[in-house]
């Protein structure tokens, strides 16, 4: 049975490997068919995402999350939260505001990540 406790303890698992370019914790989150989908409309599977991590081309430098809500249904978990991201690609560092959904299924009893997707938020 899947907790609260439990997805928010894997997502915060999951931004410490982006932080941390854990690649491999990252692979292991990732689900075989995980989608992100980034506030510019983009899709990336899996394997693009990993690509993208390890050539260096997005480095996570921060990620803070802020108003979390998980909803469960069965072995499906929710969480939605508002985060703030510092990140750069090729030395240029970018900020960013975002609400985001994570989609978290529970196979052979652990979470894996299937689905990540936000949206740029104002800042106040």
């Amino acid at each position: 049975m899947i907790t609260t406790q439990d997805v928010v303890r894997t997502h915060t698992e999951f931004n410490r490997a982006l932080t941390a370019r854990d690649f491999d914790a990252l692979s292991k989150l990732y689900a075989d068919d995980y989608m992100l989908v980034r506030p510019d409309g983009s899709v990336w599977s899996k394997q693009e995402v990993l690509r993208d991590l390890q050539a260096g081309g997005l480095i996570f430098t921060s990620i803070e999350i802020a108003n979390v809500k998980v909803r469960i249904y069965g072995q499906t978990a929710l969480l939605t939260a508002d985060s703030r991201t510092v990140t750069s690609r090729s030395g240029k560092e970018a900020r960013a505001h975002i609400g985001l959904v994570a989609v978290y299924v529970a196979e052979g009893g652990v979470l894996r990540l299937v689905h990540f997707q936000s949206v740029s938020l104002p800042e106040k």
